[in-house]
């Protein structure tokens, strides 16, 4: 395929990325008005995300496998089938077990679409791994950016969370058409139907993948699922002033993996991310320790945190040659459970200890996930910079 189709591609790529940012910025958001109008505490809200989490967790296992066997087209339509369900759903529940039913749809069709975007982008343009995938996922940081900020707006001045999400669902059916009319590479489809992964493999490897990525990716999550709460506890700021923080968290996240591509080009993949994951530790406890006054610092973090996930996503394909999407798929899977079941931890510990206590929790995890960068830098550094 020449590259003018690949530019094709990747434009609405770039724009199913800052759709799925929308979807999983405003969750953050909603937590004060989903406590208001379903009558939920802490640990209610901690069910709507884990759930959502293990529809996440079973469709990338799924969904590494479905790229191998039908192409990452077919993936993301029924990524976004599956998303439109889930938005209208939320439009007309009233129950609480609504809110985890259509939460676990809209995280399955989440998890197809990020499992086929980040197995298909590697290949689109060879010679530029590192920056196209870091500015795709620069486009989530767009979105995520806009999203909180702006929804922090529209809940302040009266629009309902339900005519959001419908708003959005639009959005999904006009994407869908899209993709459907445009011609997608589909490189990792394979006639091998056994999915088996080879001996040769180093599982102590994927392992340190599963860890550095389960981790890091727990301490985002938690940021954005959480920091919202954290602030509206704990400092009193409503969702209009705390919108502020968390939009500037990933206002400077978006920068970042912006510049960020040019970085790793410059000193090298595991090594950029090594250091931007140890500064994002510093500020991030440091913003804490300074109390209401080190909120500000908690968003400077945000820069530091962007480019672990892409780019260590992007060395996969690298390391591992073979079966790459079932591989990568295999990675986000368990990475995704860690996330799912530290975000239950903070949950649960929001009530036992405190929300202040626990918050705590996000450089720890930060912390491990720097041990595992550090691990996957010493097993690579014959393959990968």
């Amino acid at each position: 395929m020449n590259n003018k189709k690949n530019i094709i591609t990747i434009s609405l790529i770039f724009i199913t990325m800052i759709l799925t940012a929308v979807c999983e910025g405003i969750r953050g958001v909603f937590v004060p008005t989903f406590q208001k109008v379903f009558s939920v505490n802490d640990t209610q809200i901690a069910y709507i995300f884990t759930i959502g989490s293990i529809g996440y967790i079973a469709f990338t296992y799924i969904g590494g496998i479905l790229c191998e066997k039908i192409g990452q087209k077919k993936v993301i339509l029924l990524g976004f089938l599956s998303l439109i369900i889930s938005l209208i759903g939320f439009y007309f529940t009233n129950e609480y077990i609504g809110l985890l039913i259509y939460m676990f749809i809209m995280n399955i069709g989440l998890s197809l679409c990020s499992i086929a975007i980040n197995t298909l982008v590697p290949v689109l343009f060879i010679s530029f791994q590192a920056l196209l995938m870091n500015f795709t996922h620069f486009c989530y940081g767009v979105g995520i950016t806009a999203t909180q900020r702006t929804v922090g707006i529209l809940l302040y001045n009266g629009v309902q969370w339900r005519d959001i999400y419908i708003f959005i669902s639009f959005l999904y059916i006009i994407m869908i058409i899209a993709f459907y009319f445009t011609k997608v590479p589909e490189p990792h489809k394979v006639k091998n139907e056994e999915g088996q992964v080879s001996g040769l493999i180093d599982k102590r490897l994927i392992f340190y993948y599963m860890c550095a990525l389960g981790f890091y990716v727990s301490a985002e999550v938690a940021t954005q699922n959480w920091f919202i709460n954290f602030m509206y506890k704990v400092h009193s700021l409503n969702e209009k002033d705390g919108s502020f923080y968390i939009s500037l968290f990933f206002a400077l996240f978006a920068i970042g993996r912006l510049v960020g591509g040019f970085i790793v080009d410059r000193i090298g993949h595991i090594k950029s991310v090594l250091i931007f994951t140890i500064i994002s530790v510093i500020l991030f406890t440091i913003g804490l320790f300074m109390n209401v006054k080190g909120l500000i610092i908690i968003s400077l973090s945000g820069f530091f945190f962007s480019i672990t996930f892409p780019t260590i996503v992007v060395t996969i394909s690298k390391v591992f040659k073979e079966k790459s999407a079932y591989i990568t798929g295999i990675i986000i899977t368990v990475s995704s459970l860690i996330n799912m079941m530290f975000n239950q931890l903070i949950g649960e510990l929001n009530r036992i200890i405190g929300v202040e206590k626990a918050f705590y929790f996000i450089p720890i995890s930060l912390i491990i996930s720097t041990v595992f960068i550090y691990g996957i830098k010493i097993k690579t550094k014959e393959i990968i910079s």
